[in-house]
């Protein structure tokens, strides 16, 4: 009787294992993700020298649409405060496109590849977020 205590136990700490390398996975792909469209759309305005065109339009929705996507799934994962700056910060850089606002364009870029970085040094696996 006292062996099945012990392999449910074990069952249990497995299980909560798995769940939190699943975790690590998911946010940390996510957010390499979002840090590469970053550095995509950097290039491209070196490129350009102006953010008020086609390309860069279209690279920030993707940015957005990919970030949301990852938002809602991440959601289940950590704390929605903790990531919703990204999410702010593309809807200034939409916001800068309009102005050709190249400076502050960058700005942003810099402070969402920031916020990318940090995030992937403390948003690993938490039983917080497992309980």
């Amino acid at each position: 009787m006292k062996i099945l205590h012990y392999i449910n136990f074990a069952l249990i700490i497995a299980f909560l294992i798995a769940i939190c390398v699943a975790e690590e996975v998911i946010v940390s792909s996510s957010l390499r993700q979002t840090q590469q469209d970053c550095l995509f759309i950097e290039a491209a305005i070196e490129r350009l020298d102006n953010v008020k065109n086609t390309e860069i339009a279209l690279m920030v929705d993707n940015l957005e649409y990919d970030w949301k996507n990852n938002e809602s799934n991440m959601c289940y994962l950590v704390n929605h405060k903790s990531v919703q700056e990204i999410g702010q910060e593309i809807a200034k850089l939409k916001l800068y496109i309009a102005s050709d606002d190249v400076d502050n364009f960058r700005v942003s870029i810099e402070v969402i590849k920031f916020y990318c970085h940090s995030y992937l040094h403390f948003m690993g696996a938490n039983f917080h977020n497992v309980l």
